[in-house]
């Protein structure tokens, strides 16, 4: 299958990393589009899209992390909760809810495969509680300056695209799995906030610069 690549913006914003949830089964979108834009987005990651809420925001790229096989949540109102398990139980991803004060969890983790990184502030008993529920290697990311791990760091079609504000030493234990380092919407260094994707798509904000949209789709195994 030809893998498809787009750029994209919601309401000209091209943050759009922060609204959606995606990995190869689904897409969760927190904002609302029309349904040439729906379909558009279905067509680029060969998915269906779903809209949903989260803490009654849009924001849920910001506050959802997971992969093929687990989608991770905060405490959320019932009526979202009801919304979000019929979705994961359809698609076979299994739901966990983990409580902490750093409820943005899709900004603070970056799921691999078996890894996830971490913000370092996330207390013992929070790692110990992920890492019972998945079975995963948890790691945390020491940046004193940078320390949301899920906003620095995108893991697409089993690569990792990294922020060019983190240092070798500091992902070193993914280093053999990074295809790229870089910024996204000329020179932004959140680059999650404008990549997002699955092994069948990828669509980037719409300012991303033409360096930056090669640099990434070379990383990302998208030519």
């Amino acid at each position: 299958m030809e893998k498809k690549v787009s750029l994209m913006e919601f309401q000209s914003n091209p943050n759009i990393g922060l609204y959606m949830f995606v990995n190869d089964k689904f897409c969760l979108l927190g904002i609302h589009v029309d349904e040439k834009k729906k379909k558009e987005i279905e067509d680029i990651l060969n998915v269906p899209v779903y809209f949903i809420s989260i803490l009654g925001t849009e924001l849920c790229g910001v506050f959802l992390a997971g992969n093929n096989d687990y989608l991770i949540i905060p405490e959320i109102s019932k009526n979202e909760l009801v919304e979000i398990e019929k979705i994961t139980s359809k698609h076979s991803v299994e739901l966990i809810c983990i409580t902490d004060k750093l409820n943005t969890l899709g900004n603070n983790m970056c799921f691999g495969d078996k890894i996830i990184i971490l913000n370092s502030d996330y207390p013992i008993s929070f790692i110990n509680s992920l890492k019972k529920k998945t079975n995963y290697e948890v790691i945390k990311l020491k940046n004193s300056d940078y320390k949301s791990a899920g906003g620095l760091i995108r893991f697409i079609n089993e690569k990792y695209f990294v922020s060019q504000e983190l240092t070798e030493n500091e992902i070193a234990p993914i280093l053999n799995k990074v295809g790229g380092i870089g910024s996204i919407n000329k020179g932004a260094p959140f680059i999650s906030s404008g990549i997002v994707g699955n092994k069948n798509g990828l669509i980037l904000g719409s300012n991303c610069s033409s360096i930056e949209i090669q640099n990434i789709v070379e990383s990302l195994n998208f030519i």
